[in-house]
């Protein structure tokens, strides 16, 4: 597991931090010279004030603090004691009981919970100075992420207990110096030193700890990053993080919906720590990078304008489907929308009712957005949540039926969705939460955590997602490289049975791209009209000399793919869709084989060859529910991976070779609409839907008519633009 972070440190980012450190930033915060008295981090007299009142009030709180009471009594008197030397992920559990004691003082003024919080700390203070800083710039932690984490339930302790009288001056001096100092230097000296959301947990961490100690160093570079002598950005801060890692939509451009969720989380440790002393980041804007200037690669979607940290939050809500559910790109297995800890302080940042909402969610609400509750809402999960908890928190609201810009290219319109910087376009029937819906990936090469997925799609039958992502294994594991990391493993096209770049053919699950070179998708045209609701984008550099264009189109409750592939030389191109159905062929002349893998290349291996036959055909998923094949193709039919258990999930695959491949799909799994071809030539398909309407797709726009030719609605590259 080790090897696979050196790789992605001493490899992958170096092109990264090469390419940050020419350019000195223009917006910057100064620095308070002084800080309010303890406890002030997280939390101040005040707000803890506030928060006793509330637990008087609410019964569900007040439940969870007496049992929390309980709980520390029972543990008060075994004090864990650090060893003096780290192995693993030890230290974790001993910090937590240091912060659970101190939040237990700051609810009863217990002075026993104090002293064995205070005893961890001065424990760490005498063996934490003989740690070794390990390859991935942890020391008393196996890395950075670990060690912020660390750090951060540690600096919570001593900021609550700091006035209880049970530290001497003395030993306060020996924890700041000992402890606290050289975590920081550790820490700032990540080996991610830019975008990722490595650096994010580190510059959390490092920010902390300095408003945590009035540290001005560290809390300078936390907030402006570090600037060298020679006036190069060395090392990114939150501002740099704001101007060029959360993009002009609001998406991370890590693009995982899990590793954005998780880099809001630091960026939030962060904002509240500089909210207690007087520095507002929730509402800091900052001038735009040149480099995510607010709008996509063609700057049609939006201008460049200046950036807050808001569309980052509010991204995760419209990355969904209209029930909640969310596709799992990247490395990433968020399922659906969770809640998170810091909706509550988004709400009071913004008073936006969509956090209030979010912060009452149940996790286990796999379908949050429906409106039926699970009884399990509860605002506290974690003893750390009371320093979060808002006691004026309302009801709140979200619905996707409301039109709204994300960030500065954002656009949500019509119950459809367009990143146009993070690469993503939601097409939604509705914002019924049992509505079709289907996602196009289209998005930049972000970071080690991308797949080789371009143009995929995910469709959602508005109770599951039937065309489903590729299940992420996790580093670990070796079916991380030979499936996750496999093109043939998505729903798109995969050339020559290899994957599209930087992946290739390479048997390195951590691939980075040439220098000077990225593969990304263009978004062509976005149309949410009101029957009409369609997306395009091209790829032209997953293979050299191939050119993919994608385009859906959502009909009622029907979703309509028109794929093509063409390029100068011949090639085998396999159009693969992943369905979590049992699938049964009608029509295509299909004859069973005898079961083994489609080849030994990678990802095609994990897939068991079950049947061949022709398209056009039908496959049917069950009641009402079918995918039409109309394009001539060799089809296959087999079984692919579905998940870490080792259960298996059906494989449509269609294949033509030469120099051009065409695939025309319609999905038709929520309704009875007969769907048939009409024409088919060239660059030019057209599809009748009921008897009444012909859907055409062609090289510049995609267009609904009436049988007898009236236009109904049109998409075109001309409405690309949606203000």
């Amino acid at each position: 597991m080790h090897s696979f972070i050196l790789r992605l440190i001493v490899g992958g980012w170096v092109t990264l931090v090469a390419a940050f450190t020419s350019l000195a930033e223009t917006t910057r915060l100064t620095v308070p010279h002084t800080f309010p008295a303890h406890p002030r981090l997280f939390t101040n007299p005040a707000e803890i004030a506030e928060f006793k009142s509330l637990a008087q009030r609410d019964p569900q709180i007040a439940m969870f603090v007496n049992s929390l009471i309980e709980r520390l009594e029972s543990q008060v008197k075994d004090v864990p004691e650090p060893k003096r030397t780290m192995t693993g992920m030890e230290n974790r559990s001993i910090s937590t009981y240091a912060r659970d004691m101190a939040i237990g003082y700051m609810l009863t003024d217990r002075r026993e919970f104090a002293d064995a919080a205070a005893q961890v700390l001065l424990a760490y203070a005498k063996v934490y100075p003989g740690y070794e800083v390990t390859e991935t710039k942890g020391k008393a932690m196996p890395s950075t992420l670990n060690e912020a984490r660390w750090a951060i339930d540690l600096a919570t302790a001593y900021d609550l207990i700091f006035n209880s009288g049970t530290l001497t001056d003395q030993q306060r001096s020996a924890i700041e110096e000992n402890l606290f100092i050289p975590c920081g230097e550790v820490l700032r000296i990540c080996n991610h030193k830019t975008r990722s959301n490595w650096r994010a947990r580190a510059i959390a961490g490092l920010g902390v700890i300095g408003f945590l100690i009035g540290n001005r160093d560290f809390i300078d570079e936390a907030i402006n990053g570090y600037i060298s002598e020679d006036g190069n950005q060395r090392r990114n801060g939150f501002i740099q993080h704001l101007q060029y890692s959360i993009l002009g939509d609001g998406i991370f451009y890590e693009r995982s919906f899990g590793y954005q969720a998780y880099t809001t989380d630091s960026y939030f440790l962060l904002m509240e720590a500089a909210r207690h002393s007087g520095v507002d980041l929730w509402n800091l804007a900052v001038n735009h990078d040149s480099r995510d200037a607010g709008s996509d690669l063609e700057r049609e979607f939006g201008a460049p304008r200046s950036k807050t940290v808001k569309p980052v939050f509010d991204a995760l809500f419209y990355r969904t489907f209209s029930d909640g559910a969310v596709t799992n790109v990247a490395n990433a297995t968020a399922d659906h929308f969770v809640p998170r800890r810091y909706y509550e302080a988004a709400w009071r940042a913004w008073r936006d009712p969509k956090y209030a909402f979010a912060a009452r969610l149940s996790a286990d609400d796999t379908r949050p957005w429906d409106d039926e509750p699970t009884g399990n809402t509860r605002r506290i999960g974690d003893p750390s949540d009371i320093l979060w908890i808002e006691p004026g928190l309302p009801a709140g609201f979200f619905s996707l039926a409301t039109d709204t810009r994300l960030g500065n290219s954002g656009i949500h319109q019509n119950g459809c969705t367009l990143f146009p910087n993070g690469g993503f376009a939601i097409l939604r029937q509705s914002t019924d939460p049992d509505s079709v819906c289907v996602e196009m990936n289209f998005g930049n090469w972000g970071s080690g955590h991308s797949h080789p997925d371009k143009l995929s799609i995910v469709i959602s039958d508005g109770r599951r997602k039937v065309i489903r992502e590729a299940n992420y294994f996790g580093y670990a594991d070796d079916q991380y490289l030979t499936w996750d990391r496999q093109t043939i493993a998505h729903n798109t096209i995969t050339v020559d049975e290899t994957s599209q770049l930087p992946q290739g053919d390479e048997a390195d699950p951590w691939p980075v791209p040439v220098p000077g070179t990225t593969v990304h998708g263009r978004p062509i045209f976005f149309h949410p009209g009101k029957t009409l609701k369609a997306f395009r984008a091209e790829c032209i550099d997953a293979y050299p000399g191939v050119t993919l264009t994608r385009t859906i189109a959502l009909v009622d409750s029907v979703v309509f793919d028109f794929y093509s592939a063409t390029s100068s030389k011949p090639h085998q191109y396999d159009y693969a869709l992943h369905v979590d159905a049992p699938v049964t062929a009608t029509g295509g002349n299909f004859h069973d084989v005898s079961p083994h893998p489609l080849s030994e290349r990678y990802g095609y291996r994990h897939i068991d060859f079950r049947s061949q036959g022709t398209s056009p055909f039908e496959a049917s998923l069950g009641p009402d529910s079918r995918i039409q094949f109309f394009s001539s193709a060799t089809a296959i039919l087999g079984k692919g991976i579905a998940n870490k258990k080792g259960s298996r999930m059906a494989v449509i695959l269609l294949r033509r070779s030469g120099n051009m491949a065409s695939f025309v799909t319609a999905f038709n799994l929520a309704g009875n609409h007969a769907c048939s071809l009409v024409h088919n030539e060239g660059n030019i398909q057209s599809i009748r839907i009921s008897q009444d309407r012909i859907l055409t797709n062609g090289p510049k726009d995609i267009e609904l008519r009436t049988a007898d030719g009236k236009l109904i609605d049109r998409a075109s590259s001309q409405s690309a633009s949606v203000r």
